[in-house]
């Protein structure tokens, strides 16, 4: 088993967590005897968490042909996995078995700790391929992407203007898309261009 290998089985272990929270706390919001508020909003930062996490778990592949030698390449391998984690604990709720729940006003409550671990997945995201891959691991416009998307996402925690909100999850939505297309083969000689 090569470190690579390695670090991708307990990555894989960490996306897997995530993912279970957000898929089973829509099963518990489904199965409740509480009437639950449904709220679009809620519904899609959930999704795009959920999205996100595939996206950067997939992404991870790229670094298969990087020689990972440091303890601290490993950590950076898996930390931004552990942020996305955070953000898919904050985003589900728990559900109450009675009474009324109301998910946009559960999202508007813990949405500090969720775009705090977002924007926290973003800048340990852009950092990973600086520490993993070295200076070549340096792209201009990816760096600025994340650190600008992490400042907005850090913003949304101060606003209750529900169109940011808004805007914000549908821009992330088409990058994410966008990003979604990207040849396997292309991401396995990303590091060696």
């Amino acid at each position: 088993m090569t470190t690579f290998e390695f670090a991708m089985l307990v990555a894989s272990v960490v996306v897997a967590f995530g993912m279970t929270e957000i898929v089973g706390g829509w099963g518990r919001m489904a199965r409740t005897p509480a009437n639950v508020n449904f709220d679009w909003l809620y519904f899609g930062w959930s999704a795009s968490i959920l999205l996100w996490t595939v996206q950067y778990w997939t992404g991870m592949f790229s670094y298969a042909v990087v020689s990972i030698d440091y303890v601290i390449e490993l950590y950076f391998l898996i930390i931004p996995s552990l942020f996305m984690v955070l953000a898919a604990f904050a985003v589900t709720p728990d559900v109450p078995l009675a009474g009324e729940f109301d998910l946009r006003a559960y999202y508007l409550a813990k949405r500090k700790p969720f775009f705090l671990a977002f924007a926290g997945f973003s800048i340990f995201a852009a950092l990973a391929d600086l520490v993993i891959v070295g200076p070549d691991g340096f792209y201009f416009w990816t760096t600025i992407s994340h650190v600008v998307t992490a400042a907005v996402l850090v913003g949304l925690i101060y606003t209750d203007r529900i169109w940011l909100h808004w805007l914000t999850m549908i821009v992330l939505f088409i990058f994410l898309i966008a990003t979604s297309f990207a040849s396997i083969s292309d991401m396995a000689i990303r590091w060696q261009a």
